[in-house]
């Protein structure tokens, strides 16, 4: 009962950063609960013991990156196209910078995501993402650009 009244914890503590980075990474809703599932049911099959909580929290994260990867590389996922979701936001600021983020190419998103929701920093992204610090930080570059050019391109045309 104590193991799993634990499982029930970690799940709710980690449930909201699991599902934004699938959602992210993988651009439909169903996808990102098909993969906010597995990492739960592989969280719940292993039980890694782990060093600290921010230990943890990477495993998470890594574990979701690399299942939206496998989402994407499936035969399944490359004969569908995919149409447009819409996701209701309290706030149409909200709104309107999702959808802007969601323009981006994968990377970009997920750099952007973990370093300005999770609060990571550049050095911990390349070590969650696999990559140098340098393609880190090219990523953020131009996704920043790619954020500023839409935007003000937005307050222009009103």
């Amino acid at each position: 009962m104590q193991n799993e009244e634990n499982i029930k914890q970690t799940i709710e503590k980690y449930a909201d950063t699991v599902y934004r980075i699938a959602l992210t990474r993988c651009e439909t809703i169903e996808n990102a609960e098909d993969v906010f599932q597995d990492v739960f049911m592989k969280y719940s099959e292993k039980m890694p013991n782990f060093e600290n909580e921010e230990h943890e929290k990477a495993w998470f994260i890594r574990v979701t990156i690399n299942l939206t990867k496998n989402i994407k590389q499936s035969a399944w996922n490359k004969k569908i196209v995919v149409l447009e979701d819409n996701i209701a936001f309290e706030k149409q600021e909200e709104t309107e910078v999702f959808s802007i983020i969601n323009q981006l190419p994968k990377n970009y998103k997920t750099v952007i995501y973990l370093l300005y929701y999770e609060g990571y920093k550049v050095k911990e992204i390349a070590t969650l993402m696999k990559t140098k610090e340098g393609t880190i930080k090219t990523w953020l570059f131009r996704a920043r650009e790619m954020l500023k050019e839409k935007l003000e391109g937005g307050f222009e045309n009103e």
